[in-house]
């Protein structure tokens, strides 16, 4: 359907920024990917985040063959930095475009691969529906037997990992917010102001390096973990249900405990929320319906 939103594909503009630190073990996958789209950005923005491997030796090869690859290079701080530092590294590669014309932006990790049809099919999906925000397609993990898993799978959640945004949409959200969970306080502040953000499952991605894998142990994730969800505003109640239901998904027990262990440690310590209020009593009233359809659907069975 045509509206005021609607642009030929074929005339959409979009910029990609990739957050790049030692990737030089899965660069080529992306960009093998990237460069065979049947629609191509006009620019694709990677910023070095201190890399010390070969991976900017690999960016500058790639722009001699393709000028619309752009590279930033920033000082090695000595260490990764989830969640707040990758909004740094984007944000900063965000500056770059200053005054320059688009429709979409996109988050593109450079651990993932992707059918040569990806992005115009995802945009396809924005013409259909001019109050999408924000959409992904759905990430798939490798197993140790060349079968891959579906790594996340809820409709209404983008994945972190290539996330694309409309331009109106973005402008409304006043961009990234640089806190841990960034890619949750997105899709609300979209959903907040009206718009409808969507995961496509029938969009494959190939992610090569399973999201938090950077993090080593068993406990310290998974308490690290529900820490977070207290300082996003999640209720002990439903952090709870989660642990409960994924008991015995690994690390088996442990995992489900330390998450809630974390949580009641923030809760003790009454540590600083990372979202305003408005956004906590948005996520628990989601959670809420979330909640309140499942047990729905239970008791009609």
């Amino acid at each position: 359907m045509k509206t005021d939103n609607y642009k030929p594909i074929q005339m959409i503009n979009y910029i990609i920024i990739s957050p790049v630190r030692n990737e030089e073990k899965f660069l080529k996958l992306t960009v093998d990917a990237m460069v065979k789209q049947t629609l191509l950005p006009s620019e694709w923005i990677m910023v070095n985040d201190g890399s010390t491997d070969r991976t900017e030796e690999m960016i500058r090869e790639y722009m001699v063959q393709y000028p619309w690859i752009k590279l930033l290079t920033l000082t090695d701080r000595g260490y990764y930095f989830p969640g707040t530092g990758v909004v740094n590294v984007f944000n900063q590669g965000y500056a770059q475009i200053g005054d320059k014309d688009w429709d979409f932006l996109v988050k593109l990790d450079v651990d993932l691969s992707f059918e040569e049809t990806y992005f115009e099919a995802l945009f396809n999906r924005f013409n259909e529906n001019p109050k999408l925000g924000i959409a992904s397609g759905c990430t798939f993990v490798p197993n140790n037997n060349n079968t891959w898993t579906k790594e996340f799978d809820q409709k209404d959640h983008p994945v972190g990992a290539s996330k694309v945004y409309r331009r109106a949409c973005w402008d409304q959200m006043g961009g990234l917010k640089p806190v841990p969970g960034w890619d949750l306080a997105d899709l609300l502040s979209a959903q907040m102001h009206g718009w409808e953000t969507a995961l496509f499952t029938d969009l494959k991605i190939k992610h090569y390096r399973p999201t938090g894998s950077r993090r080593d142990g068993i406990w310290a994730p998974k308490f690290l973990q529900g820490r977070f969800e207290y300082k996003h505003g999640y209720t002990f109640g439903y952090t709870l249900l989660k642990a409960t239901y994924k008991v015995f998904t690994p690390p088996v027990i442990i995992g489900s405990i330390a998450k809630v262990c974390g949580f009641t440690y923030a809760y003790i310590k009454k540590e600083e929320y990372f979202f305003e209020q408005d956004m906590r009593l948005f996520l628990r009233n989601k959670h809420k319906q979330w909640l309140r359809e499942r047990f729905e659907r239970f008791f009609k069975k």
